[in-house]
């Protein structure tokens, strides 16, 4: 077996373990290759997070496209996606103040999506130390309808250093009808064939070290 395909095995069944191998997608690959088709998750919902029942509103706003990796020369390229997460936290700037909306802005480098459950990642945009940039997302769209979808998102139930792309929490928050009770359009996930490089090719880049004491 090659060495990249070794490699890319070992990886999918890390996947696999988080119940994410099987399908999903993967970008354009090197010149020459038929284009490969995306994986999207697109949608606006307003999100009552469990670990905050004082202040639990919080709304995500996704347009991602795109996959988990491209070839670029015959070398495995992680992180494939375009496209932003959008995120208010509708909460006061002190404890018995008015609530008021805080915004943030996530560029989306990772996608990958099977069945109605996809995983995206990208790097924060706002002023947090630098290993603290990456932020991970997980999207369940419900096949109940769009009330009871559900997301995950990582600086809430983990600790925020050092996160790595493909990883993500549970979708532990449930869609709500948020602070003004009205409800939005929920989240729609469109995975696509996990399309595996053929023939000998370079495994990925091992991530940057990432230190704690930051």
């Amino acid at each position: 077996m090659a060495h990249g395909r070794r490699v890319l095995v070992a990886g999918a069944a890390v996947l696999a373990a988080a119940g994410l191998a099987g399908t999903g997608s993967a970008m354009a690959q090197d010149k020459g290759r038929e284009p490969v088709r995306e994986s999207h998750v697109t949608g606006d919902a307003w999100l009552k997070f469990p670990a905050d029942p004082e202040y639990p509103y919080r709304r995500f706003t996704v347009d991602a496209h795109g996959g988990p990796w491209k070839m670029v020369g015959g070398k495995m390229v992680l992180g494939a996606a375009r496209g932003t997460v959008k995120y208010d936290h509708y909460s006061p700037d002190v404890p018995g103040g008015p609530d008021k909306h805080h915004y943030g802005t996530i560029k989306v480098d990772y996608l990958m999506a099977t069945g109605p459950i996809a995983i995206v990642s990208g790097i924060r945009q706002d002023n947090v130390p630098a290993n603290e940039r990456r932020a991970n997302f997980t999207f369940y769209q419900s096949p109940l309808g769009h009330k009871y979808d559900r997301m995950g998102f990582s600086w809430g139930v983990t600790l925020p250093q050092c996160l790595q792309m493909g990883s993500g929490p549970a979708p532990h928050s449930a869609n709500s009808s948020g602070p003004f009770g009205k409800w939005l359009k929920g989240y729609t996930v469109k995975d696509a064939p996990l399309e595996l490089p053929k023939g000998d090719f370079q495994p990925p880049d091992l991530p940057q070290d990432c230190s704690f004491k930051e």
